[in-house]
């Protein structure tokens, strides 16, 4: 074996153990299938400085009132023949709210303070469980990219219950979700959107993601190729690029004391989008918690938006 052959085989060696190999560990981390816990059941001594600790006694409290509701499983066809689950609160009104949960989140932990707030706000409630997300099937996530998609086949299903009028609510990756679906919901029956702790891009939040945990900055760019040869997805496509061109009235909602998705990202979003909104700041607020942070404040300025907008 010569020198030449040597050195090209060293240099293989060390792209797939510093680069590729990591890259893919880190890939399937982030896309593959997410299997919640509830925080009920977590290690509270391993989760003790977690920014939901201190209010998860009033999560629960919301959980349990909201399981303890009427409800039945519903199910829908996305575009590409995964089926969706989630549950459906039928209050017998002609207006529903469709909620949609963050990445790696358990539905009820994550919903359930919003989902009473619009419960008792005269709605239908349907929390949407994202593909590969809990009941839902699926394999990959690709972070509010394909599921803008279905948000849109949610539309329909809560039209084939009855809804006439629709709210959606997505908080964090849910956020991002209704963002990238906004310009596609001219004509449907949504009436208004509210944006609870979304991000601007997948891209944009890996890069803020890795240098939190110290992880070396290529590994972003890596990511984005990985997806787009095996999710034929771009992680960069902006949230911003699909506001500027809705019409339909948008709720950003934010917290300042929010480490996950930093507070300029919903500026950013708000500031794009082209229809009539709204933007609430709920100061010292963690990441989409800013309904429990000063439910005061946050349920009042969302009670007034809703009204305008909802018979």
């Amino acid at each position: 074996m010569n020198i030449v052959t040597m050195i090209i085989i060293a240099a293989l060696a060390a792209f797939v153990i510093f680069l590729l190999a990591p890259a893919l560990l880190i890939f399937f981390a982030v896309f593959g299938r997410k299997k919640a816990v509830p925080f009920e059941e977590y290690d509270m001594e391993k989760f003790k400085n977690h920014y939901y600790i201190p209010y998860l006694g009033r999560i629960a409290e919301a959980r349990e009132w909201l399981k303890a509701k009427p409800h039945t499983e519903v199910d829908v066809l996305s575009y590409d023949g995964l089926t969706l689950r989630g549950d459906y609160y039928d209050r017998g009104t002609h207006r529903t709210a469709i909620l949609f949960h963050g990445i790696g989140a358990e539905l009820y932990t994550n919903l359930s303070a919003h989902a009473r707030f619009l419960y008792k706000s005269g709605f239908n409630v349907l929390l949407a469980c994202h593909r590969s997300h809990g009941r839902s099937d699926g394999r990959w996530t690709t972070i509010g990219i394909r599921e803008q998609y279905d948000v849109l086949s949610w539309i329909n299903r809560a039209q084939e219950l009855g809804a006439e009028e629709i709210l959606l609510y997505g908080v964090s990756m849910g956020g991002a979700s209704v963002s990238y679906a906004s310009d596609k919901l001219n004509g449907t029956a949504v009436k208004a959107m509210v944006i609870d702790s979304g991000f601007y891009s997948v891209y944009e939040q890996m890069r803020r993601d890795v240098r939190k945990n110290h992880i070396p900055g290529i590994m972003v760019p890596a990511q984005r190729i990985l997806a787009r040869l095996f999710l034929r997805v771009d992680i960069k496509s902006a949230t911003t690029d699909s506001l500027a061109h809705a019409r339909v009235p948008a709720f950003f909602l934010h917290g300042t004391n929010d480490e996950t998705v930093e507070y300029r990202w919903g500026l950013a979003n708000y500031n794009a989008c082209s229809s009539t909104k709204k933007l609430l700041l709920v100061e010292g607020a963690p990441h989409t918690l800013s309904i429990l942070k000063n439910p005061e404040k946050t349920e009042k300025e969302l009670t007034d938006f809703i009204n305008i907008y909802f018979n």
